[in-house]
């Protein structure tokens, strides 16, 4: 009796045992699976998407996917880093790289590795991004491209405001209306993509190609707006240089409108083609598949040219307005109306046949391979013929 006894308590001792082994175990394992649950809580807590508020601006970031996730402590501050192909999301926004850092202090996340964020049509590229969660700013870095339908920006630092949908870019920036084939490059500029609307300032040069690549036309300025809409305008400021083929003008500001395929000069217009010099109040150039076809000048208007380098001789056409016609290249007719006054020096078989001085309504001076051949006074005419060897004063 006494060993069954003892046998029947060594066999109770050994299953109180197994008992609280087993016990044991099942408490240590949910232990084990609190702290797993609480450190994934932990790690997912700054992505955790708010039922509450606006669905476009009251949720937080959201973890999609990631291959790897963990938490570090670093300097007294918790991050948290997920790594291999990683889609976070905020709203409508999307955000794709290969590494993200989390700092919960601070709710910023920072992307490297093939970092993309996408909104609707609208795309970021950069190799690194440092996205803002509370202001929704993000701020791009190395090889920065933004893509919209017919529409591209290239620079190398830019900040982006998703909330309000504005752009800041800076460093070798482009911008390309590729419906229009308008380029436009700059050091610094601002960017409305929803407004259709950029501001470039500081080494601003705008370029539009035609169709077949053979005629460029070139806009440079310190300052310049650029509007993508159904307007399709550009306003350059401040210092502006215009050159197309063989034309260049100047001015203190100028308008390119580009479905009227016009050009305005204002401020001190002053255009330069080939031999030929032409001042005014305004000034505006009319092209043809980007070649200009016109120069329309009003308001103390002048064109002026040289005849005889050495001996001072100048060629001189004025009016309240003047209109240079040009065909295939070459320089056809200029015209002056209301008030027109010329003054000529003549040549016939390369020597010289004196000098008409003329006024009238209206004067049309007319070239043939860039040379003077014919001059016709219409309205009121005056003129005076001074042969070649004529002394006194031209008047």
């Amino acid at each position: 009796m006494k060993l069954i006894s003892l046998k029947n308590r060594i066999v109770f001792t050994h299953q109180r045992k197994n008992f609280f082994l087993k016990k044991f175990y099942f408490l240590r394992n949910w232990s084990f699976l609190l702290v797993v649950i609480h450190s994934f809580w932990m790690l997912s807590g700054w992505v955790w998407a708010q039922s509450a508020g606006s669905p476009q601006h009251g949720g937080r970031l959201e973890l999609i996917h990631a291959d790897v996730s963990r938490g570090q402590e670093v300097n007294g501050q918790i991050l948290r880093i997920l790594q291999g192909h990683v889609h976070i999301r905020q709203d409508s926004l999307e955000l794709f790289c290969q590494r993200a850092v989390y700092h919960e202090q601070s709710r910023q996340v920072v992307l490297t590795g093939d970092v993309q964020l996408i909104r609707g049509s609208d795309s970021l590229f950069a190799r690194r991004v440092t996205y803002f969660e509370e202001s929704r700013i993000a701020i791009a870095e190395e090889d920065v491209r933004v893509r919209r339908p017919h529409q591209q920006m290239d620079c190398q630092y830019l900040e982006y405001h998703y909330q309000n949908d504005q752009i800041l870019a800076r460093r070798h920036l482009l911008l390309r209306d590729l419906s229009n084939q308008v380029f436009i490059s700059g050091e610094q500029g601002e960017y409305l993509p929803e407004k259709e609307f950029a501001y470039i300032h500081r080494h601003s040069h705008l370029w539009k190609v035609d169709s077949t690549g053979r005629d460029t036309l070139h806009i440079y300025a310190r300052k310049l707006i650029y509007r993508f809409g159904e307007e399709k305008e550009a306003l350059a400021r401040d210092s502006v240089y215009i050159r197309q083929g063989e034309l260049t003008a100047t001015c203190d500001s100028a308008f390119y409108l580009v479905k009227e395929h016009r050009v305005k000069l204002l401020g001190n217009p002053h255009a330069l083609y080939r031999n030929n010099e032409m001042f005014g109040k305004t000034m505006a150039l009319v092209l043809d598949s980007l070649e200009v076809r016109e120069v329309q000048i009003q308001g103390n208007a002048l064109a002026v040219s040289v005849a005889d380098s050495l001996r001072k001789k100048e060629n001189r056409l004025s009016g309240k307005q003047l209109v240079m016609y040009i065909e295939q290249r070459q320089l056809r007719e200029i015209c002056a109306f209301t008030e027109a006054r010329s003054q000529y020096y003549l040549e016939e078989e390369g020597e010289a046949r004196g000098v008409n001085v003329a006024t009238a309504d209206t004067i049309r001076v007319y070239f043939t391979n860039q040379a003077l051949d014919s001059i016709a006074v219409i309205g009121g005419a005056e003129g005076t013929y001074y042969p070649e060897n004529y002394q006194g004063d031209i008047r």
